[in-house]
C-alpha cells in the first residue's frame, strides 16, 4: 500500500511540476507544498520557497501568506520582517483571513487603531486567533456589560473552533459571570476541553474546583473514562511538550499538577523543575510556590532567595515567611531586627498571620500594643482573633474593658460557628456581672457548642440539666449522657461530676473509678469523693491512709468540706498528729467558705486556744490564702 500511495504521489507531483512550468499558479502553489512536505519528490525548502514565490507573484494569496510566514519565522529563508509585511500586505489585499489578523499584529504597536479594525475583519472573517485577541482587547478597553458581553461572544466563537487559551477563558468568564451568565457546570465543560488539550491551567482549574466539591475530576468526565485518565497520568510527555511552548503561567500550572498529582503523577523533582522555569521567568506565584516546596524539602538557603524575591515585589504572605526565617535563623543567621522589619511590612501589607504573630512577639509589650494585633485581625473576620478578644475582655476588665466587649467579640466568633467562643458565651451570660445574667441565653450557647462535641460546653449544660432550676427543667437522663460524652474526651471536671451522678444512682463501684481517673488528674471535687469513699469503704476497701491522702489534696485545693474535715482531725488527733494550731487555721478557712459545720466547730476550737495560738492559726490561714488566691467552687 505504502508503495502504491508512493508511486500515487509521485504521479500527482510530475503533473503538477508540468502545470506549474507553464505558469499555472495553482500548481506552482502545490509544487511549493510538495517540496516542503516531501511528497511525490525529496524535500526540498529552497525549491519549495522558489515555486511558492512563483505563485505568489501572479497573486496567489494563499502563496503569499505561506511566503510572508518564512519570512516571519526565518525557518526556511533568512528572516526579513520588511519582506514578511510586503507579502501579508499583498494577501491582505485579497481579503486573506489570516493575512489580516497578521497585519493587524503588525500595526498592533504603532497603529493600534487601524491594527484594532484589521483584527476586526479577520475576526468577522473567522479567523478564531483574532477573535481571541479581539476579546482580549474588548475586555482591557471596555468594561462596561456591552463591552464585556462583546468580548465572551467573541472569546467562544475562538474556543469553538478549538484555541485552548479561549476554551479556558470562556471557562473563566462562566465562573464568574462574566459577560455571561454564572454556570458551573459550562465553566467545567469547558475546562475539560482545554485539559483535553494538555492546557495545564485548565487542569490546575479543574483540580481546585473538585477540592471545593464544585466540579468533576478526570474519572468523572464521560468523555474521558477512568482508564483513560490512569493512562494519561502514566504517561506526560504530551503535558510536557504543550508546557514548552506555554507561557510563565502554564510551566506554573504544570509544577502544580506534578506537586499535586493532578492528571499526572504527583513528582518533587518535575515540579520544582517547572516551577522553576516560570520562576525564572518572573512569576511570583511560582516563585511563591518554588520557595515553599524548597522550605519542606529542607533547603531553607534556596527557599530564603526565591521569598527573597517575593517579598521584594511586597507579597505579604511572602513578607511574612521572610519574618519567620530571620527570626528563627532557617538558611541564614538569626537577626531579630531583619525579622521584625519583615514581619512589619507584612502587616503592613494586611497579612493576617503576620499580624498574629507581631501580637504574639508583643506579649511583653505594653498591652495596648498587643490588643491593636489582634484588634486588626478580628476587624478582618478572624474568629480566633475575636474569640482571643473575647477571652482577654473577659479576664481583664482593665479600663475601658467590660463584659459588654467580651461579649459582642465572642458573638462574632460564634456567629462564625467558633466552638469555643460558643461556650464562653454561654458561661459569660451565665455568671454575667455587668450586663444582666441570662440562662436562657447561656443554655442556647451550651447547646451549639455541646452539638458541636465541646466537652466543656456539654458539661455545662448537663449541670443545668442537674440543677434544672429557671430555664431549663430537671434532667438527670440527659445530664448523664452529656457527662459521659464530656467524660469519654477527657475533660476532667465532667470525669468528677460523673462520679456523683453514678454515686447518686447507688453504682459505688463506678463512681469511685471516674473519682479516680478525675483525681489523679487533680480534680479537688474528685479527690474529696475519692477521701470520703476510702474512709467509708464505698465502692473498694476501706484505707484510712489513703482516705486521709486524698483529703489533704483535696482541702490544698480549696475544698471546704475537705478543710473542715481535716481541720477537725488535727484538733482531735484523729490519724494524724495533734495539732490545735493547724487544726484551727483549716477550720477557719472553712468557716470562711460557709462551711456549716466547720463554723460551729471553729468557736468551740477558739475557746481551747490561747491568744497567741489563735494569732498564729489566723497568720497560717492568712499564708495560706495568699497562696491560694482562687477560690474552689463547688459543683453539684
Amino acid at each position: 500500500m505504502a508503495t502504491r500511495n508512493a508511486a500515487k504521489d509521485k504521479r500527482s507531483f510530475n503533473n503538477a511540476v508540468k502545470e506549474a512550468r507553464i505558469g499555472h499558479r495553482e500548481s506552482q502553489y502545490e509544487v511549493g507544498l510538495m517540496y516542503a512536505n516531501g511528497v511525490g519528490v525529496a524535500q526540498d525548502f529552497v525549491q519549495a520557497i522558489y515555486w511558492i514565490r512563483q505563485a505568489a507573484e501572479k497573486g496567489h494569496a494563499p502563496a503569499q501568506y505561506l511566503l510572508a510566514t518564512s519570512y516571519g519565522s526565518g525557518d526556511v529563508v533568512e528572516q526579513d520582517h520588511h519582506q514578511a509585511l510586503k507579502w501579508y500586505m499583498k494577501a491582505a489585499e485579497q481579503e486573506h483571513p489570516k493575512a489580516i489578523y497578521k497585519l493587524s499584529r503588525f500595526y498592533a504597536e504603532p497603529h493600534p487603531e487601524a491594527a484594532r479594525d484589521l483584527c476586526q475583519t479577520a475576526a468577522k472573517l473567522g479567523v478564531p486567533k483574532a477573535q481571541f485577541d479581539l476579546a482580549t482587547e474588548n475586555v482591557a478597553l471596555h468594561q462596561d456589560f456591552e463591552g464585556v458581553n462583546d468580548s465572551f461572544s467573541w472569546c467562544l466563537q475562538a474556543a469553538e473552533q478549538g484555541v485552548v487559551e479561549a476554551q479556558f477563558a470562556v471557562a473563566e468568564m462562566y465562573l464568574q459571570g462574566r459577560g455571561v451568565a454564572m454556570d458551573v457546570v459550562q465553566a467545567c465543560a469547558w475546562y475539560r476541553k482545554a485539559a483535553h488539550q494538555y492546557f495545564a491551567p485548565a487542569q490546575v482549574a479543574l483540580a481546585g474546583l473538585d477540592e471545593m466539591g464544585l466540579g468533576r475530576g478526570l474519572s468523572g468526565d464521560p468523555d474521558y473514562p477512568g482508564v483513560e485518565a490512569a493512562e494519561r497520568r502514566r504517561n506526560s510527555s504530551r503535558w510536557l511538550k504543550q508546557a514548552e511552548l506555554g507561557d510563565a503561567h502554564v510551566k506554573y500550572c504544570l509544577g502544580l499538577m506534578f506537586l499535586n498529582g493532578w492528571a499526572v503523577v504527583q513528582d518533587n523533582d518535575q515540579a520544582r523543575v517547572w516551577l522553576e522555569a516560570a520562576a525564572q521567568l518572573e512569576h511570583a506565584d511560582a516563585q511563591l510556590a518554588l520557595a515553599k516546596l524548597l522550605e519542606s524539602s529542607g533547603d531553607f538557603q534556596a527557599a530564603l532567595t526565591w521569598y527573597t524575591k517575593v517579598a521584594d515585589k511586597h507579597h505579604p504572605e511572602a513578607c511574612a515567611v521572610l519574618g519567620r526565617f530571620y527570626w528563627h535563623g532557617l538558611g541564614t543567621s538569626a537577626d531579630a531586627f531583619l525579622g521584625l522589619v519583615w514581619t512589619m511590612r507584612a502587616v503592613a501589607l494586611g497579612d493576617v498571620q503576620a499580624i498574629a504573630m507581631l501580637g504574639k512577639l508583643a506579649v511583653d509589650a505594653p498591652d495596648q500594643i498587643r490588643r491593636a494585633c489582634l484588634h486588626q485581625v478580628a476587624n478582618l473576620g478572624f474568629a480566633d482573633a475575636q474569640y482571643a478578644l473575647g477571652q482577654d475582655s473577659e479576664a481583664l476588665f482593665v479600663s475601658g474593658q467590660s463584659e459588654a466587649d467580651a461579649i459582642r467579640w465572642l458573638k462574632r466568633a460564634a456567629d462564625q460557628g467558633h466552638v469555643k467562643a460558643e461556650t464562653a458565651l454561654g458561661l459569660l451570660y451565665l455568671g454575667a456581672r455587668e450586663v444582666p445574667p441570662d440562662k436562657a441565653q447561656a443554655r442556647d450557647w451550651f447547646i451549639q457548642a455541646a452539638e458541636q462535641g465541646d466537652a466543656k460546653a456539654q458539661w455545662n449544660l448537663a449541670l443545668m440539666l442537674i440543677d434544672g432550676s429557671g430555664v431549663v427543667k430537671k434532667d438527670l437522663k440527659q445530664a448523664f449522657l452529656l457527662c459521659q460524652k464530656a467524660a469519654d474526651q477527657g475533660f476532667v471536671p465532667a470525669q468528677a461530676t460523673l462520679g456523683i451522678l453514678f454515686s447518686k444512682m447507688k453504682k459505688p463501684e463506678k463512681a469511685v473509678e471516674w473519682w479516680r481517673i478525675a483525681a489523679e488528674q487533680g480534680d479537688p471535687e474528685a479527690q474529696y469523693n475519692l477521701s470520703v469513699a476510702y474512709g467509708k469503704g464505698l465502692g473498694l476497701d476501706r484505707d484510712t491512709e489513703l482516705a486521709l491522702d486524698w483529703l489533704i489534696k483535696a482541702a490544698e485545693q480549696g475544698v471546704a468540706s475537705a478543710q473542715s474535715k481535716l481541720g477537725l482531725r488535727y484538733v482531735t488527733g484523729d490519724g494524724v498528729a495533734l495539732d490545735p494550731i493547724e487544726g484551727h487555721k483549716w477550720l477557719m478557712l472553712a468557716s470562711l467558705k460557709g462551711d456549716a459545720a466547720a463554723q460551729v466547730n471553729v468557736k468551740r476550737s477558739e475557746d481551747q486556744l490561747g491568744r497567741m495560738q489563735i494569732l498564729e492559726a489566723n497568720r497560717r490561714a492568712m499564708a495560706w490564702q495568699g497562696n491560694h488566691s482562687r477560690p474552689h467552687q463547688t459543683r453539684p
